[in-house]
């Protein structure tokens, strides 16, 4: 518990360094007790802030720095110290809360033991499932919370706070989450946004792939498709299939072969990429189940008109055999 309240206080500070929360994740991680612990402390800083409000607030929390006669030593420590923590925060507008900046490596694609998803939890509440070969960076203020998508594919379960929106931007446009879980997967130029429970509201970005598109609303059921080129365009989806990678499975449907060979590729464990449009237009309706990707790679010039070579540094390119170029 004491650990948990440090690593509260630490996240909170202004000057709170990458390498700080790369530590604190490798904490928090290695053991389901401190998971709870840093929970238990998390509500309680809530509860910090929340008394801390207002004109008065830090009055207020001056008071409690004499610890009540009955208080356990836990109670004794740990309140005083995130109440003024909290009081310090609230004080200060406009500092940076949390700057996270997260790397998932490549895991090898087959063996029983090797995970699948990795799970991360926010100390706002918020849960992200990260798919392998995810890149994402998160950024907490005081104002607002946010994520970048920068490859790969997330299932996120937020903590819905009104006062501080939740953005995840990917390709250009901003996902706002509207009390809602909904899965992000980035597949080369195309991205997909299916919303599992309550609402999101996507919206153009400031980049150039986002002008003159409109801001549109995705409930539960739904699913939002866009590339670079594209506009928005929503769906009703089966949510189903939309997380079936979180079981280990990739499902499609009608899907182009550029978009799929860029999720599988971050599943292999021979680095894989489209070597031309041709054969990156090629429709694929299908399962690849993850721990196999280097087989289904290796099988698709027996399904399809295409070619496997050998590329820079051992990876494989996959080619139209109808491609022209001598």
């Amino acid at each position: 518990m004491h650990e948990a309240m440090d690593w509260l206080v630490r996240l909170h500070e202004p000057q709170v360094r990458d390498s700080d929360l790369v530590e604190w994740t490798l904490w928090y991680e290695a053991d389901a007790r401190r998971q709870q612990a840093f929970e238990q402390m998390r509500q309680l800083w809530i509860g910090a802030g929340a008394l801390a409000e207002g004109p008065e607030g830090c009055a207020r929390i001056e008071r409690l720095l004499a610890p009540p006669r009955e208080a356990d030593a836990r109670g004794r420590h740990a309140w005083p110290r995130l109440a003024l923590a909290a009081c310090a925060a609230l004080a200060t507008v406009g500092v940076a809360w949390l700057s996270h900046r997260v790397f998932h490596a490549r895991p090898p694609a087959s063996g029983a033991g090797v995970p699948l998803v990795r799970q991360m939890a926010l100390p706002d509440g918020t849960s992200i499932e990260v798919a392998p070969g995810t890149r994402i960076v998160v950024r907490y203020t005081a104002a607002r919370r946010q994520v970048a998508l920068l490859g790969g594919e997330a299932y996120f379960t937020v903590h819905h706070d009104p006062s501080r929106p939740f953005l995840v931007t990917v390709n250009g446009l901003t996902v706002r989450d509207v009390g809602t879980a909904f899965n992000v997967r980035k597949a080369g130029s195309r991205a997909n946004v299916t919303v599992v429970r309550g609402e999101i509201e996507v919206s153009p970005g400031s980049g150039a792939a986002s002008r003159g598109h409109a801001g549109v609303r995705v409930s539960a059921g739904e699913e939002v498709r866009w590339g670079r080129r594209t506009r928005p365009v929503v769906q009703r989806t089966n949510t189903g299939r939309a997380l079936a990678w979180r079981q280990g499975r990739l499902e499609y449907i009608d899907e182009p072969l550029s978009a799929v060979i860029a999720d599988v590729d971050r599943y292999a464990r021979q680095p894989v990429a489209i070597g031309d449009k041709a054969a990156g237009r090629i429709a694929f309706t299908g399962t690849v189940f993850a721990r196999y990707a280097d087989q289904w790679v290796r099988a698709l010039p027996g399904e399809f008109p295409v070619r496997l070579v050998l590329g820079p540094g051992r990876s494989l390119v996959l080619e139209s055999r109808t491609d022209k170029r001598p």
